[in-house]
């Protein structure tokens, strides 16, 4: 009778810490992606460390958010290529979709805000502006990694929230700076 509950405590021990190794090279990579200079770099990061909390919130049993985490990852990578209205659209009525059919509830509408924030930001050709939705975007989903009960997921949304308010703060710096020379 105890062995069994040990053996299932371990696996569940052990997807959860998968699941948190996968927010945590995550974390790595979202806290570098404001800092390239080019919108193409930034998305292709993006784009990876999204990958990788689909799978994060999978492993945690949260299909919403591990769905549209997919999402978002096929959408930071299309729009690398293109700023097309209709594809930005496409990829909001995809999340609007996704969440309707795996609705849980209330909860559910913190992942689809957040999602479509930062599909909006995805498709802006500027970067102050794909900064700043994105940052709205992440208050969403830093809410959602706490209702979730992911610890690493929660840093690292605060983390990454910073990052992009560092990196405006850092471009708006460097074009002040070059204005005056």
């Amino acid at each position: 009778m105890v062995k069994p509950l040990i053996c299932e405590m371990a696996a569940v021990m052990t997807t959860f810490l998968f699941s948190q190794i996968l927010a945590s090279v995550s974390f790595a990579l979202d806290i570098t992606a404001f800092h390239f200079h080019r919108r193409a770099k930034t998305l292709t990061v993006l784009a990876c460390s999204t990958g990788l909390l689909a799978w994060h919130f999978y492993l945690l049993q949260q299909p919403v958010a591990a769905v549209l985490m997919a999402i978002a990852a096929c959408r930071f990578a299309i729009a690398v290529v293109t700023l097309r209205l209709w594809v930005m659209w496409g990829f909001m009525v995809v999340s609007i979709a996704c969440s309707a059919y795996f609705w849980q509830g209330i909860a559910s509408l913190l992942p689809l805000m957040g999602s479509l924030l930062m599909t909006f930001a995805a498709f802006q050709g500027q970067s102050a502006r794909l900064r700043g939705y994105t940052l709205c975007g992440s208050v969403c989903w830093l809410l959602n990694n706490i209702m979730a009960g992911s610890p690493v997921a929660a840093i690292m949304e605060l983390a990454f929230s910073g990052s992009i308010l560092l990196a405006a703060w850092r471009h708006y710096s460097a074009t002040r700076r070059s204005g005056w020379v």
